[in-house]
């Protein structure tokens, strides 16, 4: 494996983007990191990995994050639950954060063939070199994934 070449200027690049729990915030994320992955001059392979990374983190906010959220009280606390999708573009990877406020932990599931549900988190293993979540200190969660900048080179 050899490194790719990194620009100076992308050495601490970072954004953020606060979402809405909701279904169409999958897109918005996806779009984000795209945009933002293009504009620092990330190639296709980083840009796609993340894009897929982010969506499957996203969703699961969504879908177990939020809906978590199910007592009276925690509703009337989080009357518009929120996502947090956080980059950070470094000389060797880029990291990526999703922070809801759900302090349940993600956990691996094995799929089967028919289901349609429980296959993220693996797909999230297979692409990132690693991930990691964790309970905030106020409430809530985050997890994390770091991608690989370097380039595989066959031969």
């Amino acid at each position: 494996m050899a490194d790719c070449a990194v620009p100076p200027d992308t050495e601490a690049a970072s954004a953020s983007l606060e979402l809405r729990a909701v279904p169409p915030a999958a897109r918005q994320a996806r779009a984000f990191t795209e945009g933002s992955l293009r504009l620092w001059g990330e190639g296709e392979e980083v840009v796609d990995a993340a894009t897929l990374v982010v969506c499957e983190l996203v969703t699961n906010a969504i879908r177990y994050g939020a809906r978590l959220l199910g007592e009276p009280a925690e509703r009337e606390r989080h009357a518009d639950p929120t996502i947090t999708l956080s980059l950070a573009l470094r000389p060797d990877a880029l990291h990526i954060e999703v922070r809801d406020g759900s302090a349940v932990l993600p956990v691996r599931r094995a799929a089967g063939c028919d289901d349609d549900r429980g296959r993220g988190l693996a797909i999230i293993a297979a692409l990132a070199e690693s991930w990691t979540c964790g309970r905030e200190r106020g409430g809530g969660k985050w997890v994390r994934a770091t991608l690989s900048r370097r380039c595989a080179y066959a031969g």
